[in-house]
């Protein structure tokens, strides 16, 4: 893409990130949920889809990744002139962080996607009930797992190697000290 374009496509996402954080904290899925139990209309599917917490959080976390990749590319484009020279003159390879922050955006939203599907993972294996905590969430939970998600679908978007340096830095407590 074009840095225009991304520049673009960037913000187009950061307002559908909004407007989707903001629907699913203050408009509830479940009158639309009941309704396609008893009659499958297209309209209440979409809306439903859009509005229940998980499926409302995977599209965010899909867009912040989708954000990331753009981010990105945005930012390794001004160091595009000089990457290209010090490859020509050291004829060294890209680093692992720089070939991510040129890949295609669509790459970054796929990682991000893998964000959620092991969070629901963890859920489901590690949380008191399974997946009944799938079922009903308030909306301070909404908020937390939409912007948990949200800034980790990012961070791997982004750059996963950034992610990954992250990780490191935190305490192990099987690691042994002294």
């Amino acid at each position: 893409m074009k840095k225009r374009a991304e520049l673009v496509v960037g913000f187009i996402c950061v307002v559908l990130w909004i407007l989707l954080f903001g629907a699913g904290l203050m408009i509830s899925s479940e009158n639309y949920r009941k309704s396609l139990e008893q009659s499958f209309t297209i309209a209440n599917f979409l809306k439903a889809g859009l509005l229940y917490t998980y499926t409302n959080v995977a599209m965010l976390t899909c867009l912040a990744g989708l954000m990331a990749g753009i981010a990105s590319r945005l930012t390794v484009r001004e160091y595009e002139g000089v990457v290209d020279q010090a490859l020509e003159d050291s004829a060294q390879t890209l680093s692992t962080s720089m070939a991510y922050r040129q890949e295609n955006p669509l790459s970054s939203l796929f990682r991000s996607f893998v964000v959620f599907l092991a969070y629901v993972a963890g859920v489901a294996i590690g949380a008191p009930g399974g997946t009944e905590i799938l079922s009903k969430t308030t909306s301070d939970q909404y908020a937390r797992v939409a912007a948990l998600l949200s800034l980790a679908g990012f961070a791997v978007g982004f750059d996963p190697t950034l992610f990954g340096t992250l990780l490191s830095k935190l305490p192990n407590p099987l690691r042994k000290t002294g």
